[in-house]
Parts: C-alpha cells; structure tokens; sequence
C-alpha cells in the first residue's frame, strides 16, 4: 500500500438535518437554500464548511436509519444489500454478510478500520444472556433482545473490515450501551455490555481522540486509517437537560422563545404537534451544538496527530428531522425537513470550497470516495451507486452525467417517490399522490397535482421515477405497478 493514500475521518450524526448549521445564513450562502437555516450555534461545522465541497441538495433515499446505512455502507439500494426496513427484533432485516462493503474494501487495500457509535445494520436476533451480555445462542442462557431495534456486532463478517470496534447501543444519550473491542477502555471483553453513564458524544470523542493521537498504540502508524464515527444525538429523545449537552443548552437555547427557535413558515401553530415542538426543539439544538463542540475537540486531534493535512473529512448524516414541521415529527417523508442532508466534503489540496447542487445519493457515497481516495478501481461490481469523485473534485460533469432527480423511498414498500431541482413528488400503494413545486412553495404546504404543471415537466417527473425503480430493482418495478401512469422502461 502506497504511503500516500489518505487518509479518511467519516461523521455521521443520526437524525441531523440539513438546516441546522449555522454557516447558511452566512453572507458568502446567502439563498444557498430555498429558506434560511436553523437558528443553531455550530461554529466548528461553520468552519468545516468554509474549507470543504457544501452540498446543498444531498439526500437520504430512504430516510429512516438503518435502510440509509445499508445503502452508505454496502453502495447498493435496500432490496439487493438485504435491510429493507428499520432492523429490529421483529423483523429480519439485516446488511448481508456476503457482500464487499466499504470498510470491506479499505482494510483490503491496507488501510485500519475503525468504527464508533450507533450501526443499526445488523440482524436483530435474540443471542443475549438476560444481562445483555453476547452469547451467540438462542439457547439459555441466551434467547434475549438486548434492545428492540439495534443490537451488538459481534467480530466477524457482520463488523465488514472494522478492525477497532466501539459500538454504543440504544436511544440512551447519556447513558449508552457500549459493546467492544477495546477491553483496556472499558475494562469488558468484547460483547460484554459496559455502562458509562456519559453523554455519548463526548464518549465516543474520547475514543477518537485516543484512536487519531496515539498514546495507547490503537492503530499501525505506517499504515493509512479510516475512522467512522456516528453519535446517536441528535435523533430522539429531545426531551429535557437530561437528552442533550446540558451546557449548550444552558447558554444558547434555554432563555430563547419557541418563536425566535421555530422560524420555519411551516411549523404547526396548534395542535398536539405544535405542543410537542415548542417543548422540544430547544434540546434538539442543543444536541447540534453538543455534537458540533465534540466534533472540534477530534479535529483538534487530528491536528495534533499530524494527519490532518492528508485526510479527507466528511460530515453528513443518515436523514434529517421534521421538528414540527408540516404537523410532523421525525423522518421517512419526502419534505425537505426529512429527505436533506447535510454533507461537507474536506480533501486538503484537493477539493477547494464551492457549493454543489448534485443531489448526492447514499448509493453513491462508497463508490465515490473510493474513487477520491484513489481506489476507484477497487469498487465491487455489486455497487449500485456511481463514482462522481471526479466531478466532486472538478465541478466538471462532462465524463459523469449529473443526477437530474433523485429517488424517495418510503417505509415497508409503500410509498415511492422522485424529487428534481425543482419539484417532490410522491405515490403510495394505494395510487394517492403528492406534489410540490419548490420554487413556488419552498416550505411544502401547497401541495398540487401532476395535471397543474406542463406537460414536459410531469411527463420527466413520472420518467425518472420509472428509471429508479428499474436502477434500484424495486419491487413496484419487477411488478409494474401503476404501469398505467409509471412509463417502466423494458
């Protein structure tokens, strides 16, 4: 392995919308997005941003956490890497283990792998003891969940590569359930369940910071390394102090309005929802800002490591949060609120600062930034998505036609959808369907039909549709459904 390959620090924050972060109502992004951005305090992601390629119109395709991690970790759509729906104990969905994944390929070209955080890709069976320790069996003492959606990976094919394994379990923000490889830390075997009671941020930055700064010798030096760290916060709970970095709260959100803090136009203004996030959103933010200061403390890091001038850095996360929002909480809808993004691209040397409109998909993220990365020639056939790496580097479109729409995937098969520059677009199972023009409506609270919009415009609509779901190998697509209106190519 060349020395020279860099290396690559991945941060994907769960539930994490694209709005909140402070740097968009920045002069230099003014009308960047269709509406302003949240008012958040991120000054670490400001920085980042001023330094990397912004994305302004990436998106989640399934935005609900375990299908979007199949599709980043695996490069190919639910129905082909095997996690369909929310992995949980009810259900069998689960990332394949015979299939090349991205940290799969990396530890093949020689690189050390590590993984920090929340996974949820795994097969939720019940092969725990009743102390939620790791067993292996369904046979006593084994025959436990030890959540009820995601669960430990025990070290094998299910880990893809990740040689240092961290893992933290359950909706829990201050009081996750660890699982690891590192005994000298936890003071565990791996698959011995440790209980720190500490914000999860902060624990896992502890850990990073370890991994990137050497003391203990947690890596090979010589050889390149990729760190992905991905906290649970903010996604929910967003209740109280207790859900949130106290601290942040305490300075920047807790003497604020519900006003001044809700200012997006299409926020419910009674109702259960509207109680809900009045009540909420000051913890939500102050889970971003939380995991903003953690995220500098690992950069700092990476500085002092001496490493920083050779790694690419990218800030994302798996789907956004609606927040009150049309009536809504949570995600798995196609408003903007859900189905956006976030995602900075840092490559020093390599990649100057620009915005990018491309609607990057989760598909995409593997093949591309092995192709940054300079092992393009190693993306497996089984990748669905497509190296832009060279696009993202130049701006230049001419070899790698840019998306012109991107594919909205809805919960358990039910409801498919499109979104364009312009428009969102959406069918369900049942034929209902739903329309917004952007431009017109960028806040989504006017929703037209296909028939109000000129013919050209509906009728690419309704073709690109029909070209994801032949890409994606959906279902609806295999059995034509609403072949009628959805022109299927052959």
């Amino acid at each position: 392995m060349p020395s020279n390959k860099p290396n690559l620090l991945f941060i994907f924050p769960d539930q994490f919308r694209r709005e909140s972060m402070g740097f968009w109502d920045k002069p230099r992004y003014g009308g960047a997005l269709r509406t302003p951005g949240d008012p958040v305090v991120t000054p670490v992601l400001d920085r980042l941003a001023d330094e990397s390629v912004v994305f302004t119109q990436a998106v989640s395709t399934c935005p609900v956490c375990s299908p979007y991690r199949g599709m980043m970790m695996s490069g190919m759509y639910p129905w082909q890497n095997g996690v369909i729906n929310n992995c949980h104990h009810t259900r069998k969905d689960g990332l394949r283990h015979d299939i090349d994944c991205f940290t799969d390929v990396l530890a093949d070209a020689g690189y050390e792998t590590a993984y920090v955080g929340k996974t949820h890709w795994e097969r939720n069976d019940a092969v725990f003891d009743a102390k939620q320790n790791y067993v292996g069996t369904m046979e006593p003492p084994g025959g436990h969940h030890m959540n009820p959606y995601d669960t430990y990976i025990p070290p094998g094919p299910g880990r893809h590569g990740s040689t240092y394994w961290y893992q933290c379990v359950k909706d829990a923000h201050k009081d996750p359930r660890v699982y690891s490889s590192d005994a000298a830390r936890t003071g565990r075997k791996d698959g011995e369940q440790y209980r720190p009671e500490v914000y999860s941020p902060l624990l896992e930055a502890d850990v990073l910071i370890d991994y990137l700064t050497q003391p203990h010798g947690k890596r090979d030096p010589a050889k390149p390394f990729c760190a992905i760290w991905a906290p649970n916060p903010p996604h929910s709970p967003y209740g109280s102090e207790k859900d949130c970095d106290e601290l942040a709260y305490r300075e920047f959100y807790r003497d604020k309005t519900p006003e001044e803090l809700l200012i997006r136009k299409n926020v419910s203004q009674d109702g259960d929802a509207a109680i809900k996030a009045r009540r909420c959103v000051p913890f939500y933010f102050a889970n971003v800002t939380g995991i903003d200061k953690q995220i500098g403390r690992v950069l700092e890091a990476l500085e002092a490591s001496g490493e920083a001038g050779n790694t690419i850095v990218v800030f994302t996360s798996d789907h956004g949060e609606m927040m009150g929002s049309q009536g809504k909480f949570g995600k798995l809808v196609i408003h903007e609120e859900s189905f956006c993004i976030p995602l900075l691209v840092k490559y020093p040397g390599k990649l100057s600062h620009r915005l990018e409109d491309m609607m990057l998909a989760p598909v995409d993220i593997m093949p591309t930034l092995l192709g940054l990365i300079g092992l393009g020639d190693r993306i497996p056939d089984t990748v669905e998505g497509r190296d832009y790496s060279r696009a993202v580097a130049t701006g230049d479109f001419s070899e790698t036609e840019k998306p012109r729409s991107a594919l909205f995937l809805g919960y358990s098969n039910r409801v498919k959808g499109v979104r364009t520059d312009r428009f969102s677009f959406q069918i369900d199972h049942r034929g209902k369907q739903v329309l917004f023009d952007n431009e017109v409506d960028p806040y989504q609270v006017k929703p037209i039909s296909l028939g109000d919009i000129p013919k050209a415009d509906s009728e690419m609509i309704l073709g690109e549709l029909a070209m994801w779901l032949k890409v994606s190998n959906d279902p609806w697509y295999r059995g034509r459904k609403f072949a009628n209106l959805i022109p299927y190519p052959a």
